[in-house]
């Protein structure tokens, strides 16, 4: 029997609740009993990318893009999940998708429709960039490493100043930080509170959850596989989990020798010496 309203709302207040309390496999459970939507399909791309299953993240950030062939974000988190993977030329294809699809907007900020998170040009452009010093190509990936620098918006993009004058070596992507997800907004359904799956949940209310887009303009629907781009498939595979904004790649190496779920908690755009990884 398909879920009313009130019950996708519930099933999602609980969701979010197993997320915040870090409980991702019941968030997973949950998010999957929701008729899937571009927003349904990214938080749970963002839940397998925090438990460092970024092979099963891509396949979610595709199933997005099928939704909402529009939808900037899903190529962009596709792209560091691939990069995470050392899949550079999927990364980059993916990169390059959202750079297309910011058509000149000095940023896209998907807070109205739930996401606590702002999309900048710069943070593309200089993702891309790493991409392609990654695949031997250093004079064109230093180009899209300045042009990131002429676009810095925020003081957190101070960093990329840093990375060119290293050549770009040792830095790692800007990505969506631990924590961010879609939520439902309150001003929909104010006062619509019920009991969750998980006990006592406060009720946040919410956007339309059968709508597949998001409202940006965009390009044709993306057939699914390995790259929002592209359509390769493979068995998924356990590998570290994203990095905050920007990282070391020294801490990505490090990670990947010790535990599969690291996911740094601050996010910094210092370039730091490597940490421990921590379950």
């Amino acid at each position: 029997m398909p879920l009313s309203l009130k019950g996708k709302l519930k099933v999602w207040a609980a969701a979010l609740r197993a997320y915040d309390q870090e409980d991702f496999a019941t968030a997973l459970d949950l998010f999957s009993r929701i008729p899937k939507s571009s927003i349904i399909f990214t938080n749970m791309g963002l839940i397998h990318a925090a438990l460092g299953e970024h092979e099963a993240a891509v396949g979610r950030f595709i199933q997005a893009t099928l939704k909402d062939p529009y939808l900037a974000v899903a190529y962009f988190q596709c792209g560091v999940s691939n990069f995470l993977l050392q899949h550079y030329d999927l990364a980059y294809r993916d990169f390059r998708e959202a750079l297309r699809h910011l058509r000149d907007n000095q940023t896209i900020d998907y807070e109205q429709i739930g996401l606590n998170f702002k999309l900048f040009p710069a943070e593309v452009l200089f993702n891309k960039g790493l991409c392609l010093i990654l695949l031997g190509q250093l004079h064109k990936g230093l180009a899209d490493l300045e042009s990131a620098r002429e676009l810095k918006a925020t003081k957190d993009h101070d960093i990329i100043d840093d990375a060119i004058r290293r050549c770009g070596r040792g830095y790692t992507v800007f990505s969506i930080p631990r924590g961010i997800c879609y939520r439902p907004s309150e001003k929909k359904l104010e006062g619509a509170k019920s009991r969750d799956f998980m006990g006592e949940a406060r009720l946040i209310a919410a956007i339309d959850l059968d709508d597949t887009s998001t409202g940006f303009s965009g390009v044709e629907r993306m057939r699914l596989g390995r790259s929002a781009t592209t359509a390769k498939e493979k068995e998924p595979r356990r590998q570290p989990g994203p990095l905050p904004r920007s990282a070391s790649l020294n801490d990505l190496k490090r990670s990947r020798q010790t535990d599969a779920g690291l996911f740094t908690r601050k996010f910094s755009l210092k370039r730091k010496a490597p940490v421990p990884a921590v379950n």
